[in-house]
């Protein structure tokens, strides 16, 4: 039983890993397509570049969070199997 569920595990942190990069190229593809979209709409030609960096950040970010997810995650298993083994 317990293989099933460190296999469901396994399964669940490559489609969050998968995801990551995922989101990156979306975000960043989002904020180009928002900032030429505007570009049009007022006549300027600087703004795809500003909601491009706005994109990327935001891709990044959305990384970061996901590490930090994963971390948690990790640290809280290895703490309770580290509890285990002293008893």
């Amino acid at each position: 039983m317990k293989d099933n569920n460190d296999e469901k595990s396994v399964l669940r942190q490559v489609f969050e890993a998968s995801t990551v990069g995922i989101q990156l190229v979306v975000s960043t593809f989002a904020g180009l397509a928002i900032g030429y979209g505007l570009d049009k709409l007022f006549g300027t030609s600087f703004l795809k570049f500003i909601f491009l960096a706005f994109g990327i950040v935001a891709g990044f970010w959305e990384i970061f969070k996901v590490v930090k997810k994963q971390e948690e995650k990790d640290s809280g298993r290895t703490d309770s199997t580290d509890d285990s083994k002293d008893h």
